[in-house]
């Protein structure tokens, strides 16, 4: 019997868009389903994001995600496929694509052997992103998710992070004041630039920039690190997947909750972030071998993997 493939392609490119040309009548052929997820260029110029008004309904009962794109395009991806726990698969067309495990010219061979349940799928930590307090939700594409009891109350919207989540500074040239605790208990204030909160997927991201520490991929952990502090302490700290975060604002100036990149909110002073790895994982497609060093190396020197 065959597979149900749901493919999110990156609008603006070209390329993506002749590769999704060819693998659907490529996977048709095989037994397989398909549908194309893209954007209309009617759609792009109202400011939706990459995937406009898509919700996780669009990929239940799918057997695999495909993201042809840049890493922009997988995060588009992630909160979708992990709302309808359905494996990612990511195609590199971006600069770096760490993230993102297959070339384009890889792809039919990869889509066969992944088909057939040859290549393995691994886990990745997410953190469940919650906000308590006073948010005015971002314009446009609505990344969030509806709570349904496990990771917040039913009908509570929430957001799944595979790379960060940043509370940051909204007014040029000043500081936001942020409140940290671990478990409820009181750890430090920063004048910063912003706190941000990576899985061990995203430590090599803004956490890398921001002077953070790099855990393995596989780790159960997730790192807090502060964003260019002023006069305070400007270390990372690794916590336990079990361990719970809070970020609050505090008086004086608001600030803005992005979430893999994307702004997801402004939050006013009292308001607050709660982090949490949840419960269940984001199963991403893995054809390797890949080790650990080789895209690290590449993350730290700007170069292409290997």
């Amino acid at each position: 019997e065959g597979a149900s493939v749901v493919v999110l392609v990156n609008p603006g490119g070209v390329e993506e868009a002749r590769l999704a040309d060819a693998v659907a009548p490529w996977l048709e052929a095989g037994g397989h389903s398909v549908e194309v997820l893209r954007l209309a260029d009617a759609d792009r110029a109202a400011g939706r994001g990459p995937a406009g008004d898509l919700s996780a309904a669009d990929l239940h009962g799918a057997d695999l995600s495909l993201s042809l794109g840049g890493d922009g395009t997988f995060l588009r991806l992630v909160p979708l496929a992990y709302a309808a726990d359905v494996p990612i698969l990511g195609v590199n067309f971006g600069r770096l694509g760490y993230l993102l495990d297959v070339e384009p010219d890889e792809l039919e061979e990869v889509l066969e052997r992944t088909l057939a349940g040859g290549v393995p799928v691994e886990e990745r930590e997410v953190l469940a992103v919650t906000v308590n307090g006073d948010v005015t939700p971002a314009p446009g594409d609505d990344r969030s998710l509806e709570g349904d009891g496990t990771v917040c109350p039913v009908g509570e919207r929430w957001w799944v992070a595979l790379n960060e989540m940043v509370l940051e500074k909204t007014v040029p040239g000043h500081m936001v004041s942020l409140s940290t605790a671990v478990d409820g208990e009181r750890f430090l204030e920063y004048k910063a630039d912003g706190v941000l909160v990576a899985t061990p997927t995203g430590s090599t991201a803004y956490n890398l920039s921001a002077g953070g520490t790099v855990l393995s991929p596989r780790l159960a952990a997730m790192v807090l690190t502060p964003v260019a502090p002023h006069l305070s302490v400007d270390r990372s700290l690794v916590l336990r997947s079990d361990q719970v975060v809070t970020v609050r604002v505090l008086p004086g100036r608001p600030a803005v909750l992005v979430v893999d990149g994307r702004e997801a909110g402004r939050l006013a002073p009292d308001a607050e972030v709660v982090c949490r790895v949840a419960a269940r994982p984001l199963r991403v497609v893995c054809p390797g071998p890949r080790g650990f060093a080789a895209p690290l190396r590449a993350a730290l020197t700007h170069g292409r993997y290997p």
